[in-house]
């Protein structure tokens, strides 16, 4: 569970702020879904990456502290690290596609609205399912998702116009 929702959560606030941004500062759509699809892809590699070296390494040193201790572990646990970089990396290729779909079917100006729309209603479905699990309020826990959302679009849009109006953006 950790993997998925960690994965979905970041690949949707990374890919929304980005395609955002450079969507607000380009106003070219090739470029915006290549570069979203560069930034998922490398982001998904990164992040399943990250999760097997990390989980290796917390798992390394509870298995120290279990040698120690004169206990041992299962040898099944390196499948379960492949396992978690693998669902770690699906769903952020997932996540990443939701706020990056918009721009294949519509004109720049028009896929901002549903871009950051249905990412931030994923967001919120996202935060009220794993809200569920530490029983904690469904609705607060999608609506701090839903936030953390909103203030990465606004953030990569504001800079992405700021680029473009100050002239340091591409030459074509």
């Amino acid at each position: 569970m950790r993997e998925i929702v960690f994965g979905l959560e970041d690949s949707f606030v990374s890919t929304l702020g980005a395609v955002t941004g450079i969507a607000a500062g380009v106003q070219d759509t090739h470029i915006v879904i290549l570069s979203g699809l560069v930034i998922v892809s490398v982001e998904a590699v990164s992040m399943s990456a990250g999760s097997y070296l990390s989980n290796k390494s917390a798992t390394e040193a509870e298995q120290e502290v279990l040698h120690e201790e004169g206990k041992t572990r299962s040898a099944a646990i390196h499948t379960h690290l492949i396992r978690s970089a693998v669902v770690m990396g699906i769903f952020y290729t997932i996540g990443g596609l939701v706020p990056l779909a918009p721009y294949f079917f519509l004109p720049i100006d028009f896929a901002y609205g549903p871009s950051i729309f249905f990412t931030a209603l994923c967001l919120f479905a996202l935060g009220a399912w794993s809200a569920s699990f530490s029983k904690k309020s469904a609705w607060r826990g999608g609506a701090q998702m839903a936030a953390i959302s909103l203030a990465a679009a606004v953030l990569g849009f504001v800079i992405g116009r700021a680029v473009d109006a100050l002239g340091i953006g591409v030459a074509f």
